[in-house]
């Protein structure tokens, strides 16, 4: 079923889903802390240093356990430490099956992206592609987390050996798209932290209210999502539908900063929202439709009000 919803898609028209409510962002910033733990709905818009300003917003769905929330990207620190440090978690998506790199967690919850499998999403006359965040780290004075880098690179081909487990190799992806930082490190003086450049990030709560499911809902764990990244389709101009998406994922840095925001409860999944114009060979275009009605209904809710 995973591989048939991603793998498996045709190309055909683009689905463009329109929200018609304004967003009310906190505003842009080039380098700066973004904090989303405050109850209630929030988005902020990111300035990234490549690609122009992305927009990132809480998001609920449920259920979004592995089974359903078909993640292109599992990555968790505990056990791995590819940064040398177990707060830390680092990893960028491959096929899962012919190399785990970094912190990269299973092989059949990592996978490979074309652009052509990427829904528009479009908000106030601007065209985005989206990722969905479920971060698997609940209560107990433990639900707090960094997001401290996102990178999107695009290539006509498979270059993940050319980087492994090295990410000093990481533009040997492709092309960068977009980029929250960049570089990914200057050295050891600030803004760096821990050793990479992280001068502009993400304060999410896990199990914060958030949620468009009514009061005292909470974000939990692994089975409800989290936050949602809209990323400009601008930033991919020139980019081929057949082209690959290489998503790398860097969190949990701000932990000695920002006391509780290390990755070290459980694995962080990222779904891609796919255009559902693309019927899955083999695939079930009902159980996708009714996961995606699911989660673009609270996000409608979300942005009305």
């Amino acid at each position: 079923m995973k591989q048939q919803y991603k793998g498996r898609l045709t190309h055909g028209a683009k689905t463009t889903v329109a929200l018609v409510a304004a967003i009310m962002a906190a505003g842009a910033a080039s380098a700066a802390e973004f904090d989303l733990t405050a109850p209630g709905n929030q988005q902020v818009n990111v300035l990234g240093d490549v690609g122009g300003t992305a927009i990132f917003a809480d998001h609920f769905t449920q259920p979004a356990g592995t089974g359903v929330f078909e993640p292109f990207l599992t990555l968790d620190a505990n056990g791995q430490t590819s940064t040398g440090n177990n707060r830390i978690e680092s990893a960028y998506n491959t096929d899962g099956f012919t190399a785990l790199y970094l912190d990269q967690l299973r092989p059949q919850w990592n996978e490979r992206l074309t652009l052509g499998d990427l829904a528009q999403i479009t908000l106030n006359n601007v065209n985005y592609y989206a990722f969905i965040l479920d971060a698997n780290e609940p209560g107990n004075n433990k639900s707090l987390i960094s997001i401290d880098n996102i990178r999107i690179y695009t290539s006509a081909t498979d270059n993940t050996a050319a980087v492994g487990n090295n990410i000093a190799n990481l533009n040997s992806l492709g092309a960068l798209r977009w980029a929250m930082n960049d570089p990914l490190s200057t050295g050891t003086t600030p803004p760096d932290v821990n050793g990479f450049n992280v001068d502009t990030w993400v304060k999410l709560d896990a199990a914060q209210e958030n949620v468009g499911a009514g009061s005292n809902q909470a974000n939990g764990g692994s089975g409800m999502s989290d936050m949602i990244v809209y990323v400009p389709v601008t930033a991919f101009a020139g980019a081929l539908l057949t082209d690959y998406v290489w998503f790398y994922n860097l969190n949990g840095v701000h932990y000695n900063s920002d006391t509780g925001t290390g990755a070290t409860s459980g694995y962080e999944e990222w779904r891609a929202v796919v255009d559902l114009n693309r019927v899955p060979e083999g695939g079930s275009t009902a159980i996708m439709l009714g996961l995606a009605l699911l989660g673009f209904g609270g996000l409608r809710r979300k942005l009305q009000k």
